[in-house]
């Protein structure tokens, strides 16, 4: 027989185990409430049916936060007004964890520098499930531009982008629409005419025209395969991948005597262009004296002038001596560039080294592309 201290023991032993399961229930919950996450809103002018609060939002394939709030904007901002009104909300919450825990404001500041840079939300599918979730992606800004808004977010504002299924769907719609404006002696115009074209190309194919202009096609395409294997023969050479960074350094090395040079150039071309303003203005003189009816007169005046032409003769054969020694520096110069040359492709090298590098650790870090350094690694836990 059951005693009735047996029925108090059952209900304290109910009792204690509804509190404890109520007690574990409101711990694994709670912690949400007091974990610190980041805001972000987007809005969608599309149906995003199967995505739902706790779907994951991910850049790059890492879970960084989860969907909270999915509503109407008409619900969240009274300011929106006409087709805005029917955007869909969706607010995410994002862990700063991933992000070296910076400020709020500076992953505000780092998102709006990255949404000008074509930084966009994607509905994505996680497959045959129909289940959806949040892929941040870039896209190309022109011709991924934000939804029109009217009033200011409250959260970090981060613009959609059409799903791959709405994009889908919009191209069939096109298609499926222009075919129906088509009308049936439209299409059978068109087949009419494809039929003669076909037609007219095969009586002149016939002809002894034809079957030459065949005869030639088949010859230059056999030219032209003959062509592209030489290319790739050539292409394919080891000396080939020497001679463009060859070149390129050569060049680089050519604009370096150039610009060092510089002033001296300029130096001479002044003083060969004051050597010819100086013959000019001696010629012209010399020109209208001897034009001169009154000419035994100006007999006398003619030494001046001569020795005008003399110092003008002067100046032209120190400027072509400045010349002919520049030209003798840019000699010396390209000579002695050799061994920079050298270095330079070295330098080259080492460039493409790190940047293999750099490649290796956006694989490993990806989120640090965006915002920083790799994730700190997780701490071994206390014994």
């Amino acid at each position: 027989m059951i005693r009735k201290n047996d029925y108090f023991k059952l209900g304290v032993f109910i009792i204690v185990g509804a509190s404890m399961l109520i007690a574990v229930i409101i711990i694994l919950g709670a912690g949400r409430y007091f974990e610190t996450t980041y805001g972000l809103e987007t809005y969608f002018d599309e149906s995003i049916n199967g995505l739902a609060v706790g779907s994951p939002v991910k850049l790059r394939g890492v879970n960084i936060g989860r969907v909270s709030v999915i509503n109407f904007v008409s619900n969240e901002y009274e300011e929106a007004q006409g087709g805005e009104a029917r955007y869909v909300y969706v607010k995410c919450d994002i862990n700063p964890d991933l992000f070296d825990d910076i400020p709020e404001k500076e992953f505000r500041k780092n998102l709006h520098s990255q949404v000008t840079r074509g930084l966009r939300v994607r509905p994505t599918s996680l497959g045959l499930t129909g289940q959806l979730f949040l892929n941040i992606v870039y896209e190309d800004p022109a011709s991924s531009k934000p939804l029109s808004i009217t009033w200011k977010p409250e959260y970090t504002y981060v613009p959609s982008t059409a799903s791959t299924m709405s994009r889908v769907e919009g191209a069939i719609a096109k298609i499926s629409k222009t075919i129906g404006s088509l009308k049936q002696e439209d299409i059978e115009s068109i087949i009419a005419d494809v039929k003669s074209i076909v037609g007219t190309l095969n009586d002149i194919m016939q002809t002894e025209g034809g079957q030459r202009a065949g005869d030639r096609m088949l010859d230059i395409l056999d030219e032209t395969h003959s062509v592209l294997k030489r290319m790739d023969t050539l292409l394919a050479d080891p000396a080939t991948a020497r001679i463009i960074p060859e070149t390129a350094g050569a060049i680089t090395s050519i604009n370096r005597i150039t610009t060092d040079s510089a002033d001296d150039l300029i130096a001479a071309a002044a003083e060969a262009r004051k050597a010819l303003e100086s013959f000019r203005q001696a010629s012209a003189v010399l020109s209208k004296t001897l034009s001169d009816p009154r000419m035994d007169a100006a007999m006398n005046e003619i030494a001046p002038t001569l020795e005008n032409i003399s110092e003008a003769s002067g100046n032209m054969t120190a400027a072509v001596a400045k010349i002919h020694n520049l030209v003798n520096r840019l000699n010396g110069l390209a000579a002695s560039e050799e061994a920079n040359i050298r270095s330079i492709l070295e330098d080259t090298r080492q460039v493409m080294q790190n940047v293999k590098e750099l490649s290796g650790d956006a694989k490993r870090y990806p989120s640090g592309m965006l915002f920083g350094a790799p994730p700190k690694p997780p701490k071994a836990e206390e014994k």
